[in-house]
């Protein structure tokens, strides 16, 4: 049998040819390896969605109609046919177009813009609403017949 003669292995890597170490490539400016055209591309730094069609979205869902029956159509078009109760309490009664009778108190919510009932006379009924930062106040007259 014959062996291979044991060699010291710090002898072997001393010992050992040395390859040349490869060149590296020079490295090429950044300027001329990319450049960034920006024309018929969106701008990265605005948002997705636009602030005004953002608004008029949320705008038009609130036109959509309410689950309520005094939010789906105008103050207008209710039609005041009584006041019941004394000076301390007051309840209207309303009759929409389709010859339904509603309760009205202080506080209730009608109209499709949000109006809110803010008091109730002998033969008046006061609406506000606010479909801009002033109110707007809608009478609603008890016709006597």
């Amino acid at each position: 049998p014959l062996l291979p003669a044991k060699t010291d292995p710090i002898k072997q890597q001393v010992s050992a040819p040395q390859s040349p170490v490869p060149a590296v490539p020079a490295i090429q400016s950044a300027e001329s390896a990319y450049s960034y055209n920006p024309a018929g591309k969106p701008d990265p730094f605005r948002p997705f969605v636009e602030d005004e069609v953002a608004a008029k979205k949320t705008a038009e869902k609130k036109k959509t109609s309410s689950i309520f029956p005094l939010q789906r159509i105008e103050v207008e078009q209710f039609k005041l046919v009584g006041i019941a109760g004394d000076q301390n309490r007051r309840i209207a009664m309303v009759e929409d177009v389709t010859k339904k009778f509603y309760p009205l108190s202080i506080g209730t919510r009608i109209g499709m813009n949000n109006g809110k009932v803010v008091e109730i006379l002998s033969d008046r009924v006061i609406v506000e609403e606010y479909r801009t930062k002033k109110a707007k106040r809608i009478i609603l007259k008890l016709h006597k017949n």
